[in-house]
């Protein structure tokens, strides 16, 4: 199994929790991406997707990818998703504090601006789980609700209870739980 690892908004590979799982998944078995996004400061849709289709320009289903994200990473898997093309699959995805409309984050608007094709992304994968904190201070309960009501039957949404923001912040610099995750689609 492979696993793509999408970071946040102004952070990098290794950054939150990303680079503990990264290391995690690789002992366990898994092939593993997690590079360092540009312009994290202030990022671009097109160089996010650009980078990550350098890196994977295919998404076969036989390889079971599992896209996984935090903040940021979300809206930018889900936008990846968006440009699947016919024979792309993932395994599962998992969006960390994920959200899908705008906070009023002039920096990151880009991401999600226009609609979102909620079928065409369900179509992009076998299983979503949606995983949000019950105090994020930057993204309402309700959006990660929304989201995974957005992405049918086949999405599970789950909640962190008094998380924060899931992220460093809140001293999430393992996460014992996504990987367990991680491990039971395998």
């Amino acid at each position: 199994m492979k696993a793509f690892i999408f970071h946040c908004w102004g952070g990098d590979g290794r950054s939150c929790w990303s680079g503990w799982l990264h290391d995690e998944l690789r002992v366990s078995g898994f092939e593993v991406l997690s590079p360092d996004f540009p312009d994290t400061e202030n990022p671009t849709l097109e160089t996010w997707l650009a980078t990550a289709r350098r890196l994977v320009p295919r998404f076969k289903p036989e390889d079971e990818w599992i896209l996984v994200s935090h903040s940021l990473g979300g809206p930018a898997i889900l936008r990846l998703l968006e440009s699947f093309e016919k024979g792309e699959k993932a395994k599962a995805v998992i969006l960390v504090a994920g959200f899908a409309k705008d906070l009023g984050i002039p920096q990151i608007r880009g991401f999600v601006e226009k609609e979102f094709d909620w079928e065409k992304i369900g179509r992009g994968a076998d299983r979503f789980i949606v995983i949000n904190s019950d105090n994020d201070q930057f993204i309402p309960l309700e959006e990660g609700r929304r989201m995974a009501k957005m992405l049918g039957k086949k999405c599970e949404f789950l909640i962190e209870p008094g998380a924060g923001h899931i992220n460093e912040g809140a001293g999430f610099t393992k996460y014992p739980r996504l990987l367990d995750l991680i491990r039971k689609l395998g």
